[in-house]
């Protein structure tokens, strides 16, 4: 990325006037005395922003310089971070990564390279992203993940302080068995023919597999199974017969114009509050999960990761606010957020902007 930056600014010093470049190549910041231009910062909201940093491209074009700049010191920060940790992604790992990414765009190696190409980038070039964004991610898990813990215990009082954000309406499982009334036979042979199959499925025949068997609807091989669906997503007529139903019952066979069906519930649940099962359990496991990461990322970026460089925001400055300056320490870094607070060095400078800072997390 710096050689294309290089090249780019090369051809830039050609093209534009003296006067105009030399605004282009202003420093905006520095971090630990390596300058950021603002042509860096150009580069990384149109180039580098796509995959090579926290948050998408589409909301990368919506932000201010000076939050662009942020994003951009955030990125630098958390690189440093990985490299004196020695952390590096393994060419397994990598190879998976492309592999998923194929498989979801059902794409063969030569349609992916031409994807790339059109992109403006190499496999190789691809490859070094990929490795960077794994590399963050180990980071990320060794510094935070590994410390937070969301206990069973978590998940119910959640579950209980926002039980209206886990209420459902009725709804019913159901499997069906349809045959169409055609000229090849008659009303009455076909509704003789889904009576004795009712009958079948009464004395203990599997439903499913009569389904199979005889059903010609527009799910075949899957013994019949409608899935769930609530009041309104059905015709009528169907709807009207399976909410009328208990779980296990199967319907008296019923006519609509398009032929003869014969229905079983499989569940039929009322309208109230989610059970807080296995699905519901995850589901709030995984959120109390990024909230506990989102705030621990905070700290640890705010509190930690920015006290050990020294930042320099001239952009901030330029905008009529003193520049944003984080002071490295003179005593050794302390061990955690809670020791640096204590800490006799001087405190961390850069006022924390929360509501901003939490729209840059990778979570």
């Amino acid at each position: 990325m710096k050689k294309t930056i290089l090249l780019l600014f090369a051809g830039l010093w050609v093209g534009v006037p003296c006067g105009r470049a030399e605004v282009i190549n202003r420093i905006v910041a520095t971090v630990d005395g390596e300058p950021i231009t603002l042509y860096e910062l150009r580069s990384f909201s149109n180039f580098a922003g796509q995959r090579n940093s926290f948050i998408p491209p589409e909301a990368m074009k919506k932000l201010s310089d000076r939050d662009l700049l942020d994003v951009l010191i955030m990125n630098k920060l958390v690189d440093k971070e990985v490299e004196s940790q020695g952390l590096r992604a393994k060419d397994s790992d990598i190879d998976n990564y492309i592999e998923r990414i194929k498989a979801q765009g059902r794409m063969n190696d030569e349609q992916f390279t031409g994807a790339l190409a059109k992109q403006g980038m190499t496999l190789e070039s691809y490859r070094q992203q990929v490795a960077k964004e794994i590399e963050r991610a180990l980071l990320v898990n060794r510094e935070i993940g590994a410390h937070v813990n969301v206990t069973p215990q978590d998940v119910e009082r959640y579950y209980k302080a926002h039980a209206g954000d886990f209420s459902q309406p009725e709804q019913v499982r159901v499997r069906h068995i349809f045959l169409p009334l055609s000229s090849a036979a008659s009303a009455e042979e076909v509704t003789q023919q889904i009576q004795d199959i009712r009958k079948r499925a009464l004395a203990g025949e599997d439903f499913a597999t009569l389904a199979d068997t005889y059903s010609q609807g527009a799910r075949p091989g899957e013994g019949g199974d409608l899935g769930y669906f609530k009041k309104g997503q059905m015709p009528k007529e169907i709807e009207d017969v399976a909410f009328s139903l208990k779980p296990g019952d199967v319907s008296q066979p019923f006519r609509t114009n398009a032929g003869m069906h014969l229905l079983k519930v499989e569940e039929h649940s009322q309208a109230g509050q989610q059970k807080l099962d296995e699905a519901t359990t995850e589901e709030i496991k995984k959120k109390l999960y990024n909230d506990a990461l989102r705030q621990r990322y905070e700290r640890w970026f705010q509190e930690d990761l920015r006290f050990r460089h020294q930042i320099e925001n001239y952009l901030a400055a330029s905008a009529g606010s003193p520049a944003s300056r984080t002071v490295k320490p003179t005593t050794a870094v302390a061990d955690s957020p809670a020791e640096a607070a204590t800490s006799s060095a001087p405190p961390a400078g850069p006022e924390k902007k929360k509501g901003f800072f939490r729209r840059l997390l990778p979570f």
